[in-house]
């Protein structure tokens, strides 16, 4: 009595239900009939996978189900959706809970929703920075959304929380040295720290016999964390390889960025973790002996 009233009672019949009306109604196999019919026009339309999956649920099909929410969550994830597509596996895994791809999947969208989410802080903290005179933003957009494709897969950029990015970025310069241009001296106390975004930098020595390579370094490579960090002075001069953009913080911008920062020390930590001026100190003192 209680569907009669809620489809019109006995005049129900004068009209065709639609799909949702049919699940209701657990006319499933009337359901899955149109859904594929309509699928066949539009195979792109998500709603109808999903509307699909949840009949095959509830006629006992698992295995298709599951592909359907499958299908779906990872058209979802291409576009971005993530916490659409995460919910749609989580249904999948609660169908075949020994599938290990699904808990994969789950990871992996998590680990995707993360990124985006600190590529539009990263984007904002580039955004906020002056340039070093001060009379203009440091990065425009395009800058920004390409400082950003450059970094995203180095060490630093996965390391830090979209947050501590945005306060890191926001506190650095955006330089770009030609070809030839030193950016430290050998031995020099200029507390500088840079993060090379695109290009090579090389660090250099001056011997009696001239000006001797030491190493190169290329996109995500810290250069300095021991001399703005510790005060130690550079172990080797430091010069662009060829047409180079960088990040560069100050000593002002470090205390920038420590200011009012809630993890101080996982911040500190991340610069220091490559350890490159270590390195190439000792990569110096190899070639004097």
């Amino acid at each position: 009595m209680g569907l009669k009233k809620l489809f019109g009672g006995d005049k129900a019949h004068t009209r065709e239900y639609d799909i949702d009306d049919l699940i209701v109604l657990e006319r499933y196999s009337e359901a899955e009939a149109r859904l594929k019919d309509k699928l066949k026009i539009t195979p792109g339309d998500l709603h109808s996978h999903v509307k699909l999956a949840e009949v095959y649920t509830a006629t006992g099909q698992d295995v298709w189900a599951v592909e359907e929410y499958i299908y779906a969550g990872e058209e979802y994830a291409d576009d971005g959706f993530y916490e659409k597509a995460i919910a749609l596996i989580a249904k999948a895994q609660k169908l075949a809970p020994s599938n290990a791809s699904l808990a994969e999947r789950v990871d992996r969208y998590e680990m995707l929703k993360r990124l985006e989410h600190s590529r539009t802080l990263a984007i904002e903290g580039l955004m906020q920075r002056r340039s070093e005179s001060g009379d203009a933003p440091a990065a425009s957009v395009l800058d920004a959304q390409q400082l950003w494709q450059d970094l995203a897969e180095s060490q630093l950029f996965k390391r830090l929380p979209g947050d501590q990015l945005k306060r890191l970025l926001a506190a650095m310069l955006l330089i770009r040295p030609d070809a030839g241009e030193v950016l430290a001296s050998p031995y020099s106390q200029q507390q500088e720290l840079f993060l090379v975004a695109r290009g090579q930098l090389e660090s250099f020595i001056e011997t009696r016999r001239g000006t001797v390579a030491v190493r190169s370094f290329g996109t995500g490579d810290i250069l300095g964390e021991a001399v703005l960090l510790e005060r130690r002075p550079w172990p080797a001069g430091l010069r662009a390889a060829q047409p180079s953009t960088l990040l560069k913080l100050t000593r002002d911008g470090l205390e920038e960025a420590l200011s009012g920062n809630a993890d101080p020390r996982g911040l500190l930590d991340a610069l220091r973790e490559q350890r490159h001026d270590r390195e190439l100190a000792a990569a110096v003192d190899r070639l004097k002996a």
